[in-house]
């Protein structure tokens, strides 16, 4: 061999056996949530105000799905869905924790049945299948599946270091922070669990702001695991309320905003550019440590939108309504999905998914088994096959939603199913039904349920089916109830 060839064969083989190292190497997984994010709270889903680059980047290099869903229109139970890929109506998560209810125990005729409050241990979430596999797990941010308690006993049994996490960065029993200002406390705060900082991070310094904060952990974390595969869950904090953006992105959006746009508040918009932020800044330490090309990235919500017209931050037209309602504005979600080297760059997917499809999908592209007997209760599909191939078919036709509950966006105890392009919300307190059809009317404006009677029947008979199978919780009747006079 001559001496060029020599120094060239040298100069490749260290990049061969790295690309063949990536090859064999199980796959990492980093899996975003962001809470109450709605359907067009991106630029590449059809914001005119929320500049959202590297979010856009991320599609533009994965694909983009257009009809996903939350498998709740509250958060606690698409969490628990997350954890376990089993739909709420089945895990009895069905609310967010701990309700409306006991604010509200004479306002409605009908209560809540005795739903379950926090994630139970008799499931094996992906967290503790992945561990079990080899791979090392951490939880940075918004945990919401503990009971509402003042004693720790109760609230550490429940914490994400007891369902499979290694590390648990932020991870409490609350569904909001005190602020995303530093030190993220609420006013007023009687004790520590008042504070709403159980598990935060310690140190700190004014002005620093919590999305910037968790994912400074969050990159801490990749550098640590990175010899080992790894599975990271980033629930953040944002864009839940209270609205608090950081003041320079304020100041930027004050100006862009004009009349006649969807999205108008500057300050949400400041929250939303703080988590495309984030992502980039993960992607970047991705890059750095040469880990992207072996990373998975999931991008989604935990349900929709705080719809500004009940004189909230944002607005989810063409959806009808959103967070806490019974229509699609209340579940349907963006979603980006990045399989390096597998997904079709720039590919746009029509096909409805729903939150406990990550739970399958995440076992099969690592190759983990996970728990048999768990497995057989999962309610979700494996997506890898359309990530493969957008054209693909999943085989599915129908999903479902339970909601048992009232809440203060609009719900009243309801269940839904989506089957082809038809939708049909069944209402629990008098079997009134409504009957849409997507595909013609996404704003959910026009019920046909007495212009098509056998379809509406059809899905009917299948929404029954159903909840028998999952055994659902109906809401029952409220003995307390006291009509207005």
């Amino acid at each position: 061999m001559s001496r060029l060839c020599l120094t060239l064969f040298l100069l490749v083989l260290p990049l061969t056996l790295q690309a063949a190292e990536q090859k064999t190497k199980p796959l990492n997984v980093i899996f975003l949530l962001v809470d109450d994010w709605g359907w067009t709270d991106a630029g590449c889903f059809g914001s005119d105000l929320y500049e959202t680059p590297n979010i856009n980047k991320l599609a533009t290099d994965g694909m983009k799905f257009t009809n996903a869903y939350a498998a709740c229109t509250v958060c606690s139970p698409t969490r628990a869905s997350v954890m376990t890929g089993m739909y709420p109506g089945r895990t009895h998560v069905t609310d967010f924790i701990p309700g409306h209810y006991r604010r509200f125990p004479t306002k409605h005729p009908l209560m809540p049945p005795n739903w379950t409050q926090q994630l139970e241990h008799k499931h094996t979430t992906i967290a503790e299948a992945l561990h079990e596999a080899g791979y090392r797990t951490a939880h940075i941010g918004k945990w919401h599946l503990t009971p509402r308690t003042e004693d720790i006993e109760v609230l550490t049994k429940y914490y994400p270091e007891r369902h499979g996490f290694q590390v648990n960065v932020a991870g409490n029993q609350w569904g909001l922070p005190g602020s995303y200002f530093w030190p993220f406390e609420s006013k007023n705060a009687k004790n520590r669990f008042e504070k709403r900082t159980m598990n935060f991070p310690e140190g700190g310094k004014k002005g620093d702001y919590l999305t910037d904060t968790l994912t400074d952990h969050t990159l801490e974390i990749i550098d640590s695991f990175q010899e080992d595969p790894f599975y990271i869950y980033l629930p953040f904090y944002a864009v839940h309320t209270p609205i608090q953006g950081k003041p320079e992105l304020i100041e930027k959006y004050k100006p862009l905003v004009k009349d006649g746009m969807r999205h108008t508040n500057a300050t949400y918009a400041a929250m939303v550019t703080a988590v495309d932020q984030a992502v980039g800044r993960i992607r970047k330490k991705l890059d750095e440590l040469h880990l992207a090309d072996n990373t998975v990235i999931f991008l989604t919500g935990d349900n929709g939108g705080l719809d500004n017209r009940k004189g909230n931050p944002t607005e989810n037209k063409p959806l009808r309504a959103g967070k806490g309602s019974a229509y699609e504005g209340g579940v349907r979600v963006p979603l980006i999905a990045l399989w390096p080297g597998v997904t079709p760059a720039g590919s746009v997917n029509e096909t409805p998914v729903i939150t406990p499809d990550y739970y399958p999908t995440i076992l099969k592209m690592t190759g983990v088994a996970g728990n048999s007997q768990h497995n057989q209760k999962v309610d979700g599909v494996d997506l890898s096959q359309i990530l493969r191939d957008p054209t693909s078919d999943l085989g599915r036709e129908d999903l479902f939603w339970h909601y048992p509950h009232y809440h203060t966006g609009g719900a009243v105890p309801h269940s839904v199913i989506r089957s082809g392009d038809y939708r049909l919300v069944k209402f629990h307190l008098d079997d009134r039904y409504e009957l849409y059809n997507l595909a013609d009317d996404i704003g959910e404006s026009k019920d046909l349920s007495h212009a098509e009677p056998e379809k509406a029947k059809e899905l009917l008979d299948k929404l029954h089916r159903w909840q028998k199978t999952v055994n659902a919780q109906m809401a029952v009747k409220n003995p307390n109830y006291k009509t207005e006079r």
